[in-house]
């Protein structure tokens, strides 16, 4: 990250916290000394008052002695030294009272919030297990052209189960199949199995199932065997229904001269495949996956989709050896929709605080959305002339020597810079810089936008190229939520992240044939004027563009990859960060753009044991677990192990 800072040496200064955390080494011990030693000085000054006393009457009535007169002297002395003593020590004590009461609310605080994030992560981890409950039906053609694709059903369905469980190890899978013909084969009666949890029983029926003629190139009954789907007993939040077809379904707008041109007689295929798309829970899926074959149906997909609006994910089985990894993939992607669905993924994916559990009330009370419009175009040169520039200062965390520099949170600072021109000698230090930000922001996401900027150490070059920068801040306003502690803590995720990227680049776990990982280096910018603090405008995160290419997000911090954009490279550098600090940390939620076999990503998430470190997506050794567990599956299904 250069920030156009040519002929410029920088050094960091450490962060002086102004909230700083009070003193919690003061314990209920020091309490109870300082109370002990105010009472011993109150004591002994009662003791001196009473001898002074003693004396004053002798010295009233004469009778007192000379050594007795001088005593009284000092003895005054001795009481004064003790008063002042013992008014130090009142003080004392109330200020170690309050440091104690301090401290254990802190400590307290810190209890109630770790158990509350600990929760968290227990309901994320219910949310993506009850995902992982899946109803798995089939509604086939079984006509006699369809035989190898009925006996690839069967012959793939015990790899299948065993490879959704590799990368979802709580997979509760129940199966059903569903055979149709055509309309007068289907007359005399079909094939119907409701839903199983045992795999021989659901092999055993299918071992029965007979391919005969049905109407063939005139269509198929394929509306009878949706309605046959619809009166099935589904229960389970992942709801899939794969169609397998080689002949498209009655009716002409769907396939021209079919021998029922207004459809199946009494069955509207339209609305009971929106009955069963409807099929859903509160918190569950339904996706429609379609077997595509020939191209016979393609006319019927498009109308379905483009006329009918109903969604139907379309692959292709042409190749019935190809029955397996359609599957497969299409089971993974519906139990990442229902973890979208219920919330499971949405609350993975957040750097927000966990909530005051003092403040009463909810997080969604706490935060308000700040008021902003999209505006994917970058301004114009013109445009960033009329944008005022603002002094900032930026924060960078201290470099890391060593994997072993991981297991402790990252030193963090003020940079500051010493001007090297024209003499040496005459270096003048400034932790000043310039920026301009766009008025509008050009993406969000889940829980951040993103701002075109200019960043720079003199005012006259922020229109220089090399000061074009990418800020990043929170979409929402809310107590904590944006203080430089937040990004912090997101700058040191992808500080970790790019220094393992570096590791993983250089080391023998990479191949030759894999391409290289760049992790985009963050820094923190806060503005010095305090205006935008209120509107959560005053600190951003900020990194340079990424290069030109399409956005993917091939992965993210529950155990999920994306199988249409699966590639060597990220998985072995997800399961390089778990190895090289020996099951520590790992970096998940890969995201960015893919030049060649090369990977420019940002905004990564760290899993750590430790989930006190890196915010709320770090859902702790749970997730981990799955997901280097999801990240192997799938290396060894490709043969990249």
């Amino acid at each position: 990250m250069s920030f156009n800072l040519k002929s410029v040496e920088m050094v960091l200064t450490p962060i002086t916290e102004e909230e700083s955390v009070c003193d919690e080494g003061t314990t209920e011990k020091d309490v109870l000394e300082s109370k002990m030693r105010t009472e011993l000085l109150a004591a002994a000054a009662v003791k001196e008052m009473k001898e002074l006393a003693s004396l004053l009457g002798k010295v009233n009535t004469s009778t007192a002695t000379t050594a007795e007169e001088h005593k009284l002297l000092s003895a005054q002395k001795k009481l004064d030294k003790l008063k002042s003593e013992l008014k130090t020590a009142k003080k004392s004590e109330t200020d170690i009272e309050l440091s104690y009461l301090r401290s254990s609310t802190a400590r307290s605080l810190a209890d109630v919030r770790m158990t509350m994030k600990k929760k968290d992560i227990r309901s994320v981890i219910r949310a993506v297990s009850a995902a992982e409950s899946v109803d798995l039906c089939f509604v086939v053609d079984c006509t006699s052209s369809m035989q190898p694709y009925i006996a690839s059903v069967k012959n793939s369905i015990r790899d299948i189960v065993f490879r959704v469980r590799a990368t979802n190890a709580n997979l509760r899978l129940r199966l059903a199949f569903v055979a149709y013909r055509g309309v007068e084969d289907d007359k005399k009666g079909s094939e119907l199995l409701d839903f199983v949890t045992s795999v021989d029983a659901f092999l055993n029926f299918m071992q029965l199932i007979p391919a005969r003629n049905g109407e063939r190139k005139y269509g198929e009954n394929m509306a009878g065997g949706i309605q046959r789907a619809n009166s099935l007993c589904w229960e389970q939040p992942t709801r899939v229904c794969f169609i397998i077809a080689d002949m498209s379904c009655h009716g002409d707008e769907f396939l021209s001269g079919t021998v029922y041109p207004s459809g199946t007689p009494g069955i509207d295929i339209v609305l009971e495949l929106k009955t069963l798309q409807a099929k859903t829970l509160e918190n569950g899926t339904m996706t429609l996956n379609f077997g595509r074959i020939t191209s016979t149906t393609d006319n019927m997909l498009s109308r379905f989709k483009e006329h009918y609006g109903i969604e139907i994910s379309v692959v292709d089985v042409k190749d019935s050896s190809k029955m397996t990894a359609s599957v497969t993939t299409g089971l993974r992607k519906s139990i990442f929709k229902t973890m979208t669905v219920s919330g499971g993924a949405a609350r993975s994916v957040s750097f927000m605080p966990v909530v005051d559990p003092l403040s009463g009330t909810s997080k969604s009370a706490r935060l308000s959305k700040k008021s902003y419009m999209i505006e994917p175009k970058r301004p114009s040169f013109d445009e960033w002339k009329h944008q005022a520039a603002v002094k900032v200062n930026l924060f960078r965390n201290r470099g890391i020597k060593k994997i072993n520099d991981l297991q402790e949170p990252l030193q963090s600072g003020l940079l500051s810079f010493f001007s090297t021109e024209p003499k040496r000698t005459d270096r003048t230090k400034s932790s000043t810089m310039f920026m301009r930000r766009a008025a509008h922001p050009f993406a969000e996401g889940e829980i951040r936008i993103a701002f075109h900027a200019q960043l720079s150490r003199l005012e006259c070059n922020l229109s220089n190229e090399k000061s074009s920068m990418v800020l990043k801040s929170y979409k929402h306003v809310g107590k904590g939520l944006n203080d430089r502690n937040q990004y912090l803590k997101q700058m040191e995720v992808s500080t970790i992240a790019h220094f393992l990227a570096c590791k993983y680049n250089t080391s023998c776990e990479r191949p030759s044939h894999c391409g290289m990982i760049s992790l985009l280096d963050v820094c923190v910018v806060e503005e010095e004027s305090e205006d935008n603090e209120k509107h959560g405008d005053r600190r951003f995160c900020a990194e340079e563009p990424l290069p030109v290419g399409t956005f993917t997000k091939f992965s993210n911090n529950t155990g999920h990859w994306d199988e249409d954009n699966l590639h060597e490279t990220l998985l072995r550098f997800t399961d390089f960060t778990f190895q090289a600090t020996n099951g520590y940390l790992m970096v998940t939620d890969l995201q960015g753009v893919q030049n060649g076999n090369s990977f420019t990503l940002t905004d990564p998430v760290i899993l750590c044991k430790d989930i006190e470190r890196f915010g709320n997506t770090n859902l702790g050794p749970v997730m981990m677990a799955k997901c280097i567990e999801s990240t192997r599956a799938l290396m060894k299904e490709n043969d990249w192990h």
